[in-house]
């Protein structure tokens, strides 16, 4: 009389890790917008070196810097 319902126990998986940086940096931040640009390949393993040689890993913290220095002289 008392019919039992078959359930399966499943487990659900838990969500993979993703991979790269976490969110919240500059990419996900309205006030920078991202650019290319051309440059030497030279110039760009010479300023990679220097940055990380110096602490500073980032060529767009440079790079904004040099900018902003430039206006002002504008």
């Amino acid at each position: 009389m008392g019919e039992k319902t078959n359930r399966a126990h499943t487990k659900t998986a838990p969500a993979p890790k993703r991979m790269g940086r976490p969110p919240g940096g500059k990419r996900s931040d309205p006030a920078y917008m991202q650019t290319t640009l051309y440059l030497p390949r030279s110039l760009m393993t010479d300023v990679r070196v220097k940055l990380l040689r110096s602490g500073d890993a980032e060529v767009s913290g440079l790079v904004e810097s040099l900018l902003r220095d430039w206006l002002k002289r504008r």
